[in-house]
């Protein structure tokens, strides 16, 4: 009998954390805000509206900047709500001038998108705003500051965080660098 109290007693301790996390994690997608203003429920919902008026056919580029000066840009083609291919540079900085100098490159098409380990994964508008409130935003925000930015039209331009105390390249997440939408 003593055992089977316990187990409630354990049970329920369970479930109360549980709603306390399910509840935090909501509380963030509603109430995180970045400077345009809007948080992830409402980036989303303008995301679907712009989505339904112009198409599921777009291209975006994703950028990674190490404080080294090495970096990589990958760009995405999407049509029809499918990656249809994947353009990877990696470059590094010059000391002398500041331009960038590709190192590595190539080039990924129908066929073969997603078939290189370098780059942003093959992802569509749709996944980041999934990874975003499933990966992300969910992070223990006690020892992580949180980041959510929009363009003026809703679209998301970066979701992720930065582990606090963290010097170099710490933030993890999505990152947006250029939207188009093509016909």
């Amino acid at each position: 009998m003593k055992t089977n109290r316990i187990l409630l007693l354990v049970f329920a301790v369970i479930m109360i954390s549980c709603e306390k996390s399910n509840d935090e994690e909501l509380s963030v997608l509603t109430t995180l805000k970045g400077e345009s203003g809007l948080t992830y429920n409402e980036s989303l919902e303008q995301w679907t509206e712009l989505k339904d008026k112009n198409g599921n056919s777009y291209i975006y580029q994703t950028t990674f900047v190490s404080w080294t000066g090495f970096g990589s840009t990958t760009e995405l083609k999407i049509e029809e709500g499918v990656v249809t291919s994947r353009i990877y540079q990696e470059f590094k900085t010059n000391e002398t001038d500041g331009q960038r100098e590709i190192i590595d490159s190539y080039t990924e098409t129908k066929t073969n998108v997603g078939s290189h380990e370098k780059g942003a994964n093959p992802l569509t508008i749709d996944d980041l705003y999934h990874s975003c409130a499933s990966e992300y935003l969910t992070v223990d925000n006690e020892n992580n500051t949180l980041h959510f930015e929009t363009e003026l039209d809703g679209l998301m331009t970066l979701c992720g965080f930065v582990p606090d105390g963290c010097l170099d390249d710490c933030f993890r997440g999505v990152t947006i660098n250029s939207f188009q939408w093509i016909d």
